[in-house]
């Protein structure tokens, strides 16, 4: 356990009256005295531990109590199959705090929850950070920035109830007139745009003062900029469990294609004066949500005409009055975007078909297990053992 930087509060941490109404009502629901606990903030998630700041339990939500680290071993979190119930980046936690060890007494329940779908056929959905009010979609401009990548992002963040914020990095190596283009067409989908350079120190403060008060998560592919924005935007003056530390150290890119090396190894969550930001490692490959209704929400313009169809199970193929199929013949609508849709929707079916089948297959686990579990106790009980 360490002392933090007394210039931070939990207040600093995203701390406010609901969530000191949610901790004492957990508190008081398990018979746990108030005095005797910490409430922290998960930092980052180790094979066999987590990380957490946070400080004994306040009188009140903006006590201004010097911060601590606390490390908790993941043994002493709830026994459960369920992903939801295992602490991730960015959760609200109780803690029983001793001097040679911190055991994990309850998670609040969180207000967002953001997992990645894995783009493999064998893998659950990733858990990448809870209780985040923006996720930060950094795209490179150079060489060129991926609009499908950008949909997908978009699409995570409206099922996660979180605000689509696109961050255009690199914009010092393309023209005016091609970032002008980037600019209008990439951000129709999103909620805000923001272009930074790393030789432009003013647009990169401009970011940071938009999350003020906010938690935001950086996503985007290997050698975007996440790092170098990160370090750029938080400065001195951050904490991410020890004072006086480099939050990352920024890779190069290839010149041939602007792409990088994998800097960030892992989620990491890092209190700055401003906001709270948690950088992640780059993504190489970024599957559709299971969330349909994210997909339409991204895609709005095509939902509005999916509206104007004849049918509602219009298929948008060869169907008489299809709104969506006189846009594309008129060229209202681009063939490359509703294409992008489509390939979103059906991958997203998909996606929702493997993890129906692979709770099915948990569930039979399960209750053969229970099954077996039940059977040696009856053989015991008749005096049988096998």
């Amino acid at each position: 356990m360490r002392i933090l930087m007394s210039t931070f509060t939990l207040m600093s941490l995203g701390y406010d009256a609901l969530w000191h109404g949610q901790a004492v009502a957990a508190a008081y629901a398990d018979n746990l005295d108030l005095h005797e606990l910490a409430i922290a903030r998960v930092s980052t998630i180790h094979r066999t531990r987590f990380e957490a700041i946070g400080a004994p339990f306040p009188d009140a939500p903006d006590s201004a109590v010097p911060l601590r680290t606390f490390s908790v071993t993941l043994s002493t979190a709830p026994h459960d199959d369920e992903t939801e119930s295992l602490p991730v980046v960015g959760d609200w936690v109780l803690l029983d705090a001793h001097p040679d060890h911190t055991v994990l007494l309850a998670i609040l329940p969180r207000r967002t929850y953001l997992d990645r779908p894995s783009a493999t056929r064998i893998s659950t959905a990733q858990p990448v950070a809870a209780n985040v009010d923006a996720l930060c979609i950094v795209e490179p401009v150079f060489p060129e920035p991926s609009v499908g990548r950008i949909e997908r992002y978009v699409a995570l963040a409206r099922s996660s109830m979180c605000e689509a914020v696109l961050v255009l990095t690199k914009t010092d190596l393309c023209s005016a007139d091609a970032f002008e283009d980037y600019r209008s067409s990439l951000g129709r989908d999103v909620d805000a745009v923001h272009a930074v350079s790393v030789d432009s120190p003013a647009s990169i403060a401009d970011f940071y003062a938009s999350l003020t008060g906010k938690t935001a998560v950086l996503l985007g592919r290997s050698g975007a900029g996440k790092s170098t924005l990160v370090n750029t935007m938080l400065g001195d003056t951050y904490f991410s469990g020890a004072p006086g530390t480099i939050p990352q150290v920024v890779s190069g890119v290839r010149a041939s294609d602007g792409k990088g090396r994998h800097t960030t190894t892992s989620r990491h969550m890092l209190v700055g004066k401003h906001a709270v930001v948690i950088d992640t490692p780059g993504v190489r490959a970024l599957a559709a949500t299971t969330d349909p209704h994210a997909i339409d929400e991204t895609f709005t313009d095509i939902s509005v005409l999916a509206a104007k169809c004849r049918y509602t199970d219009c298929a948008h193929r060869s169907e008489p009055g299809c709104a969506v199929r006189e846009a594309l013949g008129s060229g209202l609508l681009d063939a490359e975007r509703f294409d992008r849709y489509q390939r979103m929707r059906r991958e997203s079916e998909n996606q929702r078909l493997r993890a129906d089948e692979r709770a099915y297959r948990e569930q039979n686990r399960r209750f053969t297990k229970a099954n077996k579990s039940g059977r040696r106790t009856l053989m015991r009980v008749k005096g049988r053992s096998r």
